[in-house]
C-alpha cells in the first residue's frame, strides 16, 4: 500500500519553493534574449497578436502568453521566453510536492526535483518559447491532485483534478496520452465515491468542459478575420483539422504491431538519449525508484508506468526525434529517483542509527554535477541568432519588396516585421497558404502580376523549386544568408534571390 504520509507541510511547501526558485533564477539567467526560428518565433508572435499558433492551436498557451507579453520588461520574445522558464521552474516545484506525498524527505524531493531541472531537455525548453514546459506544469499538478485524492479522497479534488485535466488538454494535443490514463486510474479508484454520489461524476464531467472553453479562442479570433486567413476556423471540419494535428498524420504510426515493435526497438536510442542528456546515476536511479515503487505503492506505481509506457510509444510512432515528448518520462524518472534516494536513506539509517539520515544531503551533489555538465549547452543569454539573421535579411531587400519564404525564416522575421515594427515597407509571404504568421495582408496572386508593380525577392531552402512555385525566374543575389531549417539554430548556407519575369533584365 501507498504511505500516505504528508511530509510536515511547512518543509514540504518550503523545499517545493526553494526547488522553483533556484531553477527559475538558473532559467532566467540562461534564457533566450530575442527571437527564435521556425515553432520557436510562432510561440513569440502569435500571442502577442492574438493570432493562431501552428496545429493544434494551443489556445491556452496563446491565451497565457498573452498576459505574459503584457509584462513591461524587456522584449515581446523575451517575455514568451520567460513563460517557459516559469512554467518549467513551476513544474520543477509540483514535481518536489509529488515526492513529498510519496513520503520523500523534504531535502530528497528538493534535490531529485532540481536534477530534473537541470536535464538538458527541460532546460532547453525551459529557456526557449513554447508549450512544452507548459504542458509538463499541468502533467505534473495533475498527477499531484490524484495523490491528494488519493490520500484523502475529498470531493474537490476530484473537480480540481478535472479542471486541470481539460486545461491540459487546451494546451498540447500530447494530453491524449496522459488524461485517458489518469482518468482512469482516479475513477476505477473513486467507483465508490461516484456509486455514492452520481452528482460527483457529472460534476467532474463539467469540470473538464469548463477546461476545454480556451478552445472557444479559435472560432471568436476567425470571426474578427480577416477572412483569407482565418475563415476555415468558422467549419467544424476546418477546425478539427487544425487542433487534431490533420496535417501530420502521415507521420504517426500507431495501433498495430509494428508499432509496439518500433516502440521496443526505439528503447537504446532511448536510454542513450535520457543518459546523454542527464547521466547514469539520474537514470539508473530513476528507473530503480519506480521499480520500487511499482513494488510498495501499487496505486500510485502502475499509474506512473503506464504513462511512462504510452510516453515512449507515442515519442518512437511520431517522428522519433522530438526529445521534448519525453517530458513526462523525465518527470516520472525524477520522482523514481527520489523515491529510491528516500528509500536508501532509510535503510542506512536502521542499520547506522540517526547520523546516516545526513546522507540525505548528498542528493544534493547531483543536480550540482548536471548543472555544472549542462550548462555550456543550455545557456542560451548570449545567443542572438535570431536577430542577426533578421537583420541581414531585412538588409538585402530594397524598399517596398515582397518576401517570398518558408516557416522557419518565414515566423521570425514577421515577429520582427510585425511585433517590433521593423521594415513596415515591406510584404512577407508564404508559401504555405496556411502559414498564418504575417501581419500584412494576403499579397494578390499571382506573383507575376505583383512583380509588375514591385520588386519581388525569395528565400528559400530548396530554390531548384522556385521557378515551378512561382512562376518567375530566380536570380541569385550575392547575398549568402545562415539559413534555419526544422531546428532551434541557423545551421545551413543559402541565398537571397530577386525573382523576375521571364525575359526581364533583373
Amino acid at each position: 500500500m501507498l504511505e500516505r504520509l504528508r511530509t510536515g507541510a511547512n518543509a514540504g511547501d518550503l523545499a517545493a519553493l526553494v526547488a522553483f526558485g533556484v531553477a527559475a533564477v538558473v532559467y532566467v539567467r540562461t534564457l533566450l534574449p530575442g527571437v527564435g526560428f521556425g515553432d520557436w518565433a510562432d510561440a513569440q508572435l502569435n500571442p502577442d497578436r492574438l493570432g493562431i499558433m501552428h496545429p493544434t492551436g494551443y489556445p491556452l498557451y496563446t491565451l497565457l502568453g498573452k498576459l505574459f507579453t503584457l509584462i513591461p520588461v524587456e522584449s515581446v520574445a523575451w517575455r514568451m521566453n520567460l513563460l517557459s522558464a516559469v512554467a518549467a521552474a513551476a513544474a520543477v516545484g509540483v514535481a518536489v510536492l509529488i515526492m513529498g506525498r510519496l513520503g520523500v524527505r523534504p531535502v530528497i524531493a528538493a534535490g531529485a526535483g532540481l536534477a530534473l531541472a537541470f536535464t538538458g531537455t527541460l532546460w532547453q525548453e525551459a529557456t526557449f518559447s513554447e508549450m512544452n514546459s507548459l504542458h509538463l506544469l499541468l502533467v505534473a499538478l495533475l498527477l499531484h491532485r490524484a495523490l491528494v485524492w488519493w490520500a484523502e479522497r475529498r470531493d474537490r479534488d476530484l473537480l480540481i483534478g478535472a479542471l486541470l485535466a481539460g486545461l491540459c488538454v487546451s494546451n498540447h494535443g500530447l494530453a491524449i496520452t496522459v488524461v485517458p490514463i489518469v482518468a482512469l486510474f482516479v475513477v476505477v479508484d473513486a467507483r465508490r465515491e461516484l456509486s455514492a454520489r452520481p452528482w460527483l461524476l457529472a460534476g467532474s464531467a463539467a469540470a473538464f468542459v469548463l477546461g476545454l472553453v480556451p478552445y472557444l479562442y479559435l472560432p471568436l479570433r476567425a470571426l474578427a478575420g480577416p477572412a483569407d486567413v482565418y475563415a476555415t476556423f468558422l467549419t467544424w471540419d476546418g477546425f478539427f483539422a487544425h487542433v487534431s494535428g490533420q496535417q501530420f498524420r502521415g507521420a504517426m504510426h500507431f495501433l498495430s504491431v509494428e508499432s509496439v515493435a518500433a516502440a521496443m526497438g526505439a528503447m537504446p536510442q532511448i536510454v542513450d538519449q535520457l543518459v546523454s542528456l542527464s547521466n547514469v546515476v539520474f537514470v539508473g536511479a530513476g528507473v530503480a525508484g519506480v521499480a520500487l515503487l511499482l513494488l510498495r505503492d501499487r496505486w500510485f506505481g502502475l499509474l506512473v508506468v503506464a504513462l511512462g509506457a504510452v510516453n515512449v510509444y507515442f515519442y518512437a510512432n511520431y517522428m522519433g526525434d522530438l526529445t521534448h515528448y519525453l517530458l513526462t518520462t523525465w518527470l516520472i524518472l525524477a520522482i523514481g529517483l527520489g523515491y529510491a534516494a528516500e528509500l536508501g536513506v532509510r535503510q542506512l539509517a536502521g542499520r547506522l542509527g540517526a547520523p546516516a539520515v545526513a546522507l540525505a544531503y548528498a542528493i544534493l551533489v547531483l543536480p550540482i554535477a548536471l548543472a555544472v555538465a549542462n550548462w555550456s549547452a543550455h545557456d542560451q543569454s548570449a545567443n542572438r541568432d535570431g536577430e542577426r539573421f533578421t537583420a541581414e535579411v531585412f538588409a538585402a531587400l530594397p524598399l517596398n519588396a515582397v518576401l517570398v519564404t518558408y516557416w522557419d525564416a518565414l515566423t521570425p522575421l514577421s515577429y520582427e516585421h510585425c511585433v517590433e515594427g521593423v521594415r513596415p515597407d515591406l510584404s512577407l509571404r508564404a508559401y504555405d497558404e496556411h502559414a498564418l504568421v504575417t501581419c500584412d495582408l494576403p499579397i494578390p496572386r499571382p506573383l507575376t502580376d505583383v512583380v509588375k508593380r514591385r520588386p519581388v525577392y525569395a528565400l528559400v531552402m530548396f530554390p531548384k523549386d522556385l521557378r515551378r512555385q512561382t512562376g518567375l525566374d530566380p536570380i541569385q543575389t550575392t547575398t549568402r544568408i545562415r539559413l534555419p531549417y526544422g531546428k532551434r539554430y541557423a545551421e545551413y548556407d543559402g541565398f537571397m534571390y530577386k525573382l523576375v519575369a521571364d525575359g526581364t533584365t533583373p
